[in-house]
């Protein structure tokens, strides 16, 4: 299984990749910390379905705009389950995910084991 984690918080990906690693070793675990070059890395390779975890509010481009770019690229094969991993608790944010009928989730930061737990397996 493969883990895209999209979020310009270096802290956040370090802590994400040690857990996801306590509890599946077996993950090969891709991590950007904008969305521009997720977008570049979805064009170029050829990926295997995963999970993909993805922040809102980010340089460059934002979540919104990672999530409308990667609608054009996969058109109707969405092979990535993806969840937005925010800190954000805003309702607007949440009802906007909801308007994205392929993100599986919204999780607020910080995410916890359990919760990790449950997206891999």
């Amino acid at each position: 299984m493969n883990v895209y984690i999209i979020d310009d918080d270096k802290i956040f990906q370090f802590v994400m990749k040690k857990l996801i690693h306590k509890t599946k070793s077996n993950i090969t675990i891709n991590s950007f910390v904008n969305a521009e070059d997720a977008l570049k890395h979805f064009k170029e390779k050829e990926t295997s379905s995963g999970i993909i975890l993805l922040d809102i509010n980010m340089p460059k481009i934002s979540g919104w705009d990672f999530l409308n770019e990667y609608q054009k690229l996969t058109s109707k094969d969405h092979r990535h389950d993806i969840y937005i991993s925010s800190s954000s608790i805003a309702y607007s944010d949440q009802v906007k995910a909801k308007e994205y009928n392929f993100i599986k989730g919204y999780l607020v930061k910080p995410i916890s084991k359990e919760t990790l737990e449950s997206l891999l397996y």
